[in-house]
């Protein structure tokens, strides 16, 4: 059973949480949190798995909350909620030692599959932001002058030309359910995809295969996938 906190500060957010969670066979709200020193005292006192958390709380911000928790509860996985996609927002919650990042316009499903991915050790970013978080990645890395110029055949020699074509996407931001749509190939079968590539390439989350995809020269021609 996932063990979930929820803090924010609006009433029906918390209620909507816990309506949508209680369907769930595997899921349970274990508390709530309507500011950010409550969120602190009941995550402590409940030690859940997966921390949901608003970022613009009462008292203590999130990005308070998260580096108040993180440094003795270094095994809570936090999934922040937020209302605007601000960039120095997601950098911040990242490096605070947030796992998932979410805004509240996403929908029921990818809200859950967000809280099952960090219970499983894997991230997990709203598309948009995992472009956000890209693109700075690049930019600094460029800056360095470590972004690799092309392709390597190390990258061309573990992965099939198709799970390639995945990972490059993937750096992208886009979705499962859009990169079966842009190559024409059903959603469990990007999921197996997405699987065979962790496996190959030894790493973990989502979030470390874009940045993996970006630092070997993969995502350089976005247009060429505008149109499909």
């Amino acid at each position: 059973m996932i063990r979930v906190v929820v803090a924010d500060d609006h009433r029906l957010v918390r209620q909507m949480f816990r309506s949508t969670l209680s369907c769930e066979d595997d899921m349970e709200i274990v508390e709530e949190a309507d500011c950010g020193n409550t969120a602190i005292e009941v995550t402590r006192r409940c030690r859940p798995d997966i921390l949901v958390l608003d970022m613009n709380l009462p008292g203590k911000s999130g990005l308070e909350v998260i580096r108040t928790l993180k440094p003795d509860m270094g095994e809570l996985k936090i999934l922040v909620l937020t209302a605007v996609e601000e960039e120095n927002v997601l950098f911040e919650a990242l490096a605070a030692g947030a796992q998932g990042y979410l805004l509240k316009d996403s929908d029921v499903e990818e809200v859950l599959v967000a809280i099952r991915d960090l219970f499983e050790g894997r991230g997990h970013l709203h598309a948009r932001s995992t472009m956000s978080l890209l693109t700075e990645f690049q930019r600094t890395r460029l800056e360095a002058d470590t972004v690799i110029t092309s392709p390597t055949e190390e990258v061309r020699e573990i992965l099939s030309p198709r799970e390639v074509e995945v990972l490059e996407l993937i750096g992208y931001g886009y979705s499962n359910a859009d990169i079966g749509e842009k190559l024409f190939i059903s959603e469990r079968t990007v999921k197996t995809h997405v699987s065979n590539i962790l496996r190959r390439l030894e790493i973990k989350t989502r979030i470390s295969a874009a940045t993996y995809a970006v630092r070997h020269g993969l995502c350089r021609e976005p247009a060429k996938y505008e149109n499909r």
